[in-house]
This record gives structure tokens, C-alpha cells and sequence, in this order.
């Protein structure tokens, strides 16, 4: 065997190798590339279902949101109609007749005992109190009517003023007023 034949069996088993090597990297490469994919369909996957997710829980947050903003705006809306229809009681209590005005006082004055009990009324109501006798006139109070008592030591108050009685009506009945207001 000559050295040119050692030389090109040298040089044969040297490619061969080095073509198993360039295969068995190629074949690496292929695999590695093969993870990699993997991995990165498996990340984007992953990222698409993560912003599904976010996108879902955004859209129940402004769906939320707004329904919470709608409440808030009936009730903004209920209130003030409730302040409006109580305004109005109030502007019709205020315009009462005399006449109207006067029973209403005399009502108040039959079922409560005047004695030991100064008053207090609107000025509007001043002179007609003035002229019954048993009444102990003590002067004026801001309202829009009615009568308040109290005891001569000032210890004890009975307010049955219009302005009270309104609140405590309008207070009693809310649900009411309400469903009357709103049902529909």
C-alpha cells in the first residue's frame, strides 16, 4: 500500500467523520430548532392565552364599570327628584290658605296639652296663637308652620312643626315615595 493510498484512506475516513460529525450536527441543529419552535409556539400560546384572558377580564371590568356608572347615575337621578318632590310639599305647605293654615294649628293645640308648655310657631302664625288664651306664646321659630312646644325650663321640646312632620313623613315612607316615583 502506497503512502498515496494511506493518504486517500486518511483523507476518506477523515471525511467520513467529518460528515458523521457535520450529520450528527446538522441533526442537533434540527432537534434544537425542533425545541426551540416547540418552545416558542408553546410561548406564544401561552402570551395569546394570557392576553385572551386580560382582554376578557377588562371587558367584565368596563362592563362592570359601567353599570356601576349607570347606578350611580339613577340614583343621582332618584335623589334629586326626591329633593324636587319634597320641595314641592314643601312650596304647597308654605302656600297653605290661612283658613287651611289655622285648622291645621288647632289640631295640633287639641291633641297636645298646652299647659306647662310655652310655644313656638312661624311668624306667620304669630297673631293667630296671640288670640287663643291658654296659649303661652314664646315667639318665633324659622319653619314652615306648626308648632313647637317646650316646657318652661326648656328641658323638653314636642316638635310639631310642618318642617319636622314633612321629614319624618318623607323619612317613614321613603320606600314608597320611591316605588311611586320610579315603578315603571
Amino acid at each position: 500500500m502506497g503512502l498515496d493510498d494511506v493518504a486517500e484512506e486518511i483523507l476518506s475516513a477523515g471525511r467520513a467523520a467529518a460528515g458523521a460529525v457535520v450529520r450528527e450536527a446538522e441533526a442537533e441543529a434540527a432537534r434544537i430548532a425542533a425545541e426551540a419552535g416547540e418552545r416558542a409556539r408553546s410561548v406564544v400560546a401561552e402570551k395569546l392565552q394570557q392576553a385572551e384572558r386580560r382582554a376578557r377580564q377588562m371587558r367584565v371590568q368596563e362592563l362592570a364599570s359601567s353599570e356601576l356608572e349607570g347606578k350611580r347615575a339613577r340614583l343621582v337621578m332618584e335623589r334629586e327628584l326626591l329633593e324636587a318632590a319634597a320641595a314641592q310639599a314643601r312650596e304647597a305647605i308654605a302656600a297653605l290658605p290661612r283658613d287651611q293654615d289655622e285648622r291645621l294649628l288647632g289640631r295640633i293645640l287639641a291633641a297636645n296639652p298646652v299647659s306647662g308648655y310655652r310655644v313656638h310657631s312661624a311668624q306667620k302664625n304669630e297673631a293667630f296663637l296671640r288670640a287663643m288664651p291658654s296659649v303661652d306664646y314664646a315667639g318665633n321659630v324659622n319653619c314652615l308652620g306648626g308648632i313647637l312646644f317646650e316646657s318652661r325650663d326648656g328641658t323638653v321640646r314636642m316638635d310639631f312643626t310642618y318642617d319636622t312632620m314633612l321629614r319624618d313623613l318623607v323619612e317613614r315612607n321613603m320606600k314608597e315615595i320611591a316605588r311611586i316615583l320610579f315603578s315603571g
